[in-house]
């Protein structure tokens, strides 16, 4: 299967994805500068890394990849029951995530990791969860661009009375088209 992604396409589909789940989130983003001010309850993915996979070569001259996900949860850390809170909507954003494509050529994405996110200072007003995913992407152009000559009638035959001067023998494996 051919993985073609746009970057910026995914980074689109999956934060729409996840703000039309969780319509009440109040910041449903990525990469965000100013991260002190942010409205919360909010959600924040990454791309935080793409490992080469020469074994899921797909054959079309482009480059496999595991692309690595994270959606960073996070609520303000005076409100209430916050700490059970953030756990039950990464709960639920994992539960969620678990099989997703967001609707592009990639693989069904594979929850690696749901729990506390501690690494950032900028955050540390708020109580932190993260959820990682891992999918399998291609980057590049295939080298199959769908161009050429479709054939119009499949032709069967039986070895060993197969290759030149048996042609008689074939058969049509399909009615051919008018």
């Amino acid at each position: 299967m051919t993985r073609t992604v746009d970057l910026d396409v995914m980074h689109d589909a999956i934060i729409a994805q996840i703000g039309a789940w969780f319509p009440t989130l109040e910041t449903v983003g990525d990469y965000q500068e100013d991260r002190r001010t942010l409205s919360v309850p909010a959600v924040l993915i990454e791309l935080i890394d793409m490992e080469g996979d020469p074994d899921a070569d797909p054959g079309t001259g482009q480059a496999p990849f595991v692309s690595k996900w994270v959606a960073r949860v996070i609520l303000g850390s005076k409100a209430e029951d916050v700490k059970r809170e953030v756990r039950k909507l990464a709960a639920a954003l994992g539960a969620k995530v678990h099989q997703q494509r967001w609707g592009q050529a990639v693989s069904p994405a594979q929850v690696t990791y749901i729990g506390p996110d501690a690494f950032d200072p900028d955050f540390d007003k708020f109580e932190v969860w993260a959820v990682e995913w891992d999918q399998q992407i291609d980057l590049g152009e295939s080298v199959w661009t769908g161009e050429g000559v479709v054939p119009q009638v499949v032709k069967v035959g039986w070895s060993p009375d197969i290759g030149p001067g048996n042609e008689a023998d074939y058969s049509d494996s399909v009615e051919a088209a008018p």
